[in-house]
């Protein structure tokens, strides 16, 4: 006999048989052969009875239900849901649209959201591209207006009267699906779409999709490009660093078509050549026409508009033809006729890149006072300093040798060290992948540390990358046999990677050829080594011939040192 304590204890056997247990020493009853123990009352086994017909029926209840077909009713939908299928259903409305009528239907919805709203404007967007309707058949429609009003969110009578979205840009720049605003592009004029541009660079939002399908859809258009907007289109390029080269080709040709008609207005052509050296574009044809431009109006331009020219042409290496006379007139501008003390490093160190300094020029950046006025202005930027050491340096390396002590010589100005000190000379994430696979290619001509100094830093203000000796038959020689023999020659490796070089003309920006020149003028023979000739997936034994080949070339070429 089983005994349990506690309370009584429903069981469902495995043949659905119904057993009570109670307290302590109480005797077992199975109900389904109704024999009851003499110890228990008959009223126990008659409620005992009752409870299991009870319970019978529920479970048999319960188990009915699974074989019998579903009949609850449907369960009411959550909010949530109900929003989702009215949002299927509209997206369904207008990928089955075919004609004005079925697709504005869409709008009449009190809960159309601005995404749809952006829908049906870019469905009649594509239709009246297309010609297969006109803007006169839906621009006064009311359910049309009522779009204009939701992707604009202005009031009524500032809703749009047409597709062109004349004087709203908050259409197209207000949306956050570029892709879906991307498309409306094309249906802007020529001053829309330069607006558009603008209101990117106001508001620092470099979205490629919108910035590609304006590039895209000015450079197909068949009006000129007037100066204005030409300066507006470069200064938003340069300032979002987009330097589309179609686009840019397309301004500059404007650009010299245009300045012709042009007589007194230099700031617009100030502002171009200041964007182009933002850009690095060596558009040659076009600097040529801004040159010979401020040439002829020398009386209408001011000294900043021509030290911006000269900058500009010293940043891509560019002198062009019969440019004589920009040049002297930079070479007699002063520092009081600069904006700021700044403005004057810029113009010295341009005419210094462009090998058109004059000493004098060059000495009054290093003097005490003009640092004090640097100073005066803030902390001075790591490029100015960078500057004033190139020139210290060139200085120093350019000084006449010493001559007899009589009369003394005045000593020559030197840089204040601290200006100097803390300045950084680092590579980027992408110049350190390339010179790292210049200097594999090395291993296999020169391989051992004794052979050969790697980020060197030059002392001038730059790095340069490697330094070697080699002798006449381009084999190498070991740096302290090379710091005293004449008979060797000494290298100095200078990695020029994408943002090392010129657009438009690949060629290596003014300032590496600036440092060219100072690392000859320090007994060298610089070996440039632009990512246009020196591919790093080449095969070694590829890479090797080329590095062999060019220093056989500056070997025998005599101008490089």
């Amino acid at each position: 006999m089983l005994k349990f304590s506690g309370s009584v204890i429903w069981r469902l056997g495995s043949r659905a048989t119904l057993r009570q247990y109670s307290s302590a020493g109480a005797t077992v009853v199975k109900t389904d052969k109704l024999e009851v123990d003499g110890s228990l009352p008959n009223k126990n086994a008659q409620t005992a009875e009752h409870d299991k017909d009870n319970k019978s029926g529920l479970v048999a209840a319960a188990f009915a239900t699974l074989n019998s077909p579903e009949t609850d009713e449907p369960k009411r939908p959550s909010p949530k849901s109900v929003k989702q299928s009215r949002t299927q259903q509209m997206d369904m409305q207008i990928v089955k649209a075919t004609d004005i009528n079925g697709l504005l239907s869409v709008a009449e919805n009190p809960v159309v959201s601005r995404r749809h709203a952006l829908k049906m404007v870019s469905v009649l967007s594509d239709w009246s591209t297309s010609n297969k309707v006109k803007i006169t058949d839906f621009e006064k429609d009311p359910r049309f207006l009522k779009l204009c009003r939701i992707l604009a969110r202005t009031s009524t009578t500032q809703a749009m009267s047409s597709l062109n979205m004349a004087d709203d840009l908050s259409t197209v720049l207000g949306i956050t699906g570029d892709d879906e605003a991307a498309r409306l592009i094309a249906n802007l004029t020529l001053p829309q779409m330069v607006k558009v541009m603008r209101a990117l660079h106001q508001k620092g939002r470099r979205s490629t999709p919108l910035l590609r399908a304006l590039s895209y859809n000015i450079t197909r258009q068949a009006d000129t490009i007037d100066l204005k907007k030409s300066a507006d289109l470069l200064f938003s390029m340069a300032t979002l660093n987009f330097p589309d080269p179609l686009l840019l080709d397309r301004i500059c040709k404007d650009v010299i078509d245009c300045l012709p008609a042009n007589k007194d207005k230099p700031a617009v052509v100030n502002s171009i050549i200041v964007s182009l050296g933002l850009l690095k574009y060596r558009h040659e044809p076009a600097l040529t026409a801004i040159t010979e431009w401020i040439q002829t109006h020398m009386q209408a331009c001011r000294a900043g508009d021509i030290a911006s020219a000269v900058i500009t042409l010293a940043t891509v290496d560019f002198v062009p033809p019969n440019s004589e006379k920009l040049f002297k007139a930079a070479e007699s501008l002063k520092e009081e006729e600069m904006a700021k003390s700044s403005a004057w490093l810029d113009l010295v160190f341009a005419l210094l890149t462009l090998n058109k300094a004059q000493p004098h020029q060059l000495v009054s950046t290093i003097q005490p006072e003009f640092i004090d006025k640097l100073l005066s202005l803030g902390e001075i930027l790591i490029p100015s300093r960078r500057k004033l050491m190139a020139i210290d340096a060139f200085l120093q390396l350019t000084a006449p040798p010493a001559g007899p002590p009589s009369p003394p010589a005045p000593p020559a100005p030197r840089l204040p060290p601290d200006v100097a000190v803390g300045v950084p000379l680092v590579y980027t994430k992408e110049k350190t992948l390339y010179v790292h696979s210049i200097m594999d290619t090395f291993r296999s001509l020169v391989s051992a540390d004794a052979f050969m100094k790697r980020e060197c830093n030059s002392g001038m203000g730059f790095l340069y990358d490697a330094e070697f000796a080699i002798d006449s038959k381009c084999h190498p020689v070991p740096l302290e046999k090379a710091a005293n023999d004449k008979s060797v020659f000494r290298i100095a490796v200078l990695a020029l990677d994408y943002h090392d070089l010129a657009r438009k003309t690949a060629a290596p920006l003014g300032i590496y050829q600036l440092y060219t020149r100072m690392l000859q003028l320090k007994g060298f023979k610089a070996l440039q080594i632009p990512y246009t000739e020196f591919n790093p997936r080449d095969k070694l034994v590829t890479r090797v011939q080329y590095i062999e080949k060019r220093l056989k070339e500056i070997i025998s070429d005599k101008s490089a040192s």
